[in-house]
């Protein structure tokens, strides 16, 4: 394993530029311990808050705990929740120089109502007004990325579907790797299912692969199935399906598939598992290592996210420590 210590060991290296959803994740912390008389449904009591990074930025945060730079562009609103995302992304010293703010939408936060003694997720609350995002603010988002791309050793589109990722933008994108050979990780949502073309790598879910392709994943006939699809739909250099408990399969050119097992491990939180796998493999990619390898390396950090109850970010000691372990 010392090739992939010294490829995360050059993770400081690299500066990423993340185009996405920015969101606020919020926590309330708390006991049940009775049913409320007013109604079938318990009665938290509360014994903390927490806020951290959500969405897109939460691939950010996890690109800051693994060494790397990392510039954010996306859209807030001019609310305290908008100020929250700014403060976040100064605390983790992440540029903020692609972030554009608009009076007409409201900054995206999701609110997770978790109950002790078992850290049970009770209910979760969305804040979000979809559509609201005004179509000169997307225009200039659009206009400073043609300007900025060139200058970061890789993309990360974290795409959430809540309208900073649209297909104009998704053209300008595509425009821009190809002609600078840029690198592009891009995690999909159902939103632009039609509009994702020639990524360097797309890490799409089970569900979400079974969605784009048309083909309900069953069976390794019918993995290799979609994956093969989706190699071809979204003319792909590569294409990661993250598979949950069954780990991982990464689909290459000229037919080859090569699957990743998950470490057993008991995993009862996943939320956020997606950024972490894109960021890692954004992070290997831009340092010159291979699909194999940034696969290897992402499949170790998401079980890592696993260990803990919501939005985290992994630490560069806690993938270190993994990857000495590997057989």
């Amino acid at each position: 394993m010392k090739s992939l210590l010294e490829l995360v060991g050059n993770f400081k290296k690299a500066h990423l530029l993340v185009v996405g959803d920015l969101m606020l994740d919020r926590f309330v912390w708390g006991d049940v311990e009775r049913i409320s008389p007013e109604a079938p449904v318990p009665v938290l009591r509360v014994r903390s808050e927490s806020s951290r990074l959500g969405g897109a930025a939460n691939v950010i945060h996890n690109i800051r705990t693994l060494g790397g730079k990392v510039t954010a562009c996306g859209v807030i609103g001019k609310d305290e929740a908008g100020k929250r995302i700014l403060h976040e992304l100064r605390r983790v010293k992440a540029s903020s120089a692609g972030v554009f703010s608009d009076r007409a939408f409201r900054s995206i936060q999701k609110t997770r109502i978790i109950a002790s003694p078992r850290h049970q997720q009770i209910v979760r609350l969305d804040r979000e007004d979809l559509g609201s995002i005004r179509a000169a603010t997307l225009a200039r988002l659009r206009q400073w990325l043609w300007r900025s791309a060139s200058r970061y050793d890789a993309i990360v589109i974290s795409d959430y579907g809540k309208g900073v990722v649209h297909a104009e933008l998704l053209d300008a994108v595509a425009q821009l790797a190809s002609a600078k050979q840029l690198t592009c990780i891009v995690d999909p949502k159902r939103e632009n299912y039609a509009s994702y073309r020639l990524p360097t790598l797309i890490t799409p879910n089970k569900d979400e692969a079974s969605e784009a392709s048309g083909i309900a994943i069953r069976d390794e006939s019918t993995l290799k199935m979609a994956g093969e699809k989706l190699m071809r739909m979204w003319r792909a250099k590569a294409v990661l399906i993250t598979r949950g408990p069954d780990g991982m399969s990464l689909f290459l050119p000229r037919g080859r598939v090569k699957h990743f097992p998950t470490q057993p491990r008991d995993m009862f939180d996943v939320t956020g598992a997606g950024d972490t796998v894109v960021a890692v493999c954004a992070l290997a990619l831009a340092c010159g290592g291979s699909y194999e390898e940034a696969a290897v390396m992402a499949n170790q950090a998401a079980g890592l996210v696993g260990d803990e109850v919501g939005t985290v970010a992994v630490s560069l000691k806690s993938l270190k420590r993994n990857l000495k372990g590997l057989p």
